[in-house]
């Protein structure tokens, strides 16, 4: 199985548009941050610390796979990352792994990142995570993540949609199809009380098991 630091290529031909990826374990000693970026950070904890400074050098990692130069990274109120205007992209860590995603904007709409570790998940949050329809279809049997990889799918579909359009879902308004041999998944939007801002109500991408734990990649290319 690979590490999440090789999985670059496989996420380049499954996606088969050019999305920068750079991702890798937690670990000391931790990247340092640009200086404004460690002003805005101000007095943190050591952990917080380290998944900031590389959640930030895998960002500049995949911005550096788009052909675009390193460059502070600052943060909202809410902490989501600010990439530069010409970019989409998204930044996800689990207990022991980091990665980064990024797109141009002139081709991606949204795209969302999200890693998570191997440890299953609860019995008791399968009828919260999963649709019923989800559930009869029990697509992930078959894999030793189990019905987590509905909840990493759907966190990456989160955290694409959201700074997209503002707009949030939860678990019960998205119902996900996986396709196990490819790897590739699609997302639809099943509350049609959400409003439809991507003019479409699915979206698709990819996910990947790795040495210690998954990752998924929801993606909304811009029309042709």
């Amino acid at each position: 199985m690979k590490t999440l630091a090789t999985l670059g290529p496989a996420i380049g031909a499954a996606l088969a548009h050019d999305i920068g990826f750079s991702g890798g374990p937690i670990r000391d000693p931790h990247p340092l941050p640009f200086a404004a970026e460690a002003e805005m950070l101000g007095n943190v904890s050591l952990r917080r610390r380290r998944e900031f400074g590389w959640g930030r050098h895998h960002a500049r990692e995949a911005l550096c796979h788009l052909g675009l130069a390193p460059s502070p990274i600052l943060s909202r109120v809410d902490r989501a990352p600010l990439w530069p205007t010409e970019v989409v992209g998204s930044i996800s860590h689990s207990s022991s792994d980091c990665g980064a995603v990024a797109g141009r904007s002139s081709n991606v709409l949204a795209l969302g990142l999200d890693i998570e570790d191997q440890e299953p998940l609860g019995a008791d949050l399968l009828p919260i995570i999963c649709t019923a329809a989800e559930i009869e279809r029990g697509e992930w049997s078959s894999s030793r993540f189990g019905p987590k990889l509905i909840f990493v799918i759907k966190e990456a579909v989160y955290k694409s949609y959201a700074p997209a359009t503002g707009e949030f879902l939860d678990f019960q308004d998205v119902n996900v199809r996986m396709n196990e041999q490819s790897g590739l998944f699609e997302a639809e939007i099943v509350n049609l009380q959400k409003p439809m801002s991507f003019g479409s109500r699915t979206i698709n991408g990819i996910y990947l098991p790795f040495v210690g734990g998954i990752l998924a990649i929801a993606v909304r290319f811009r029309a042709a």
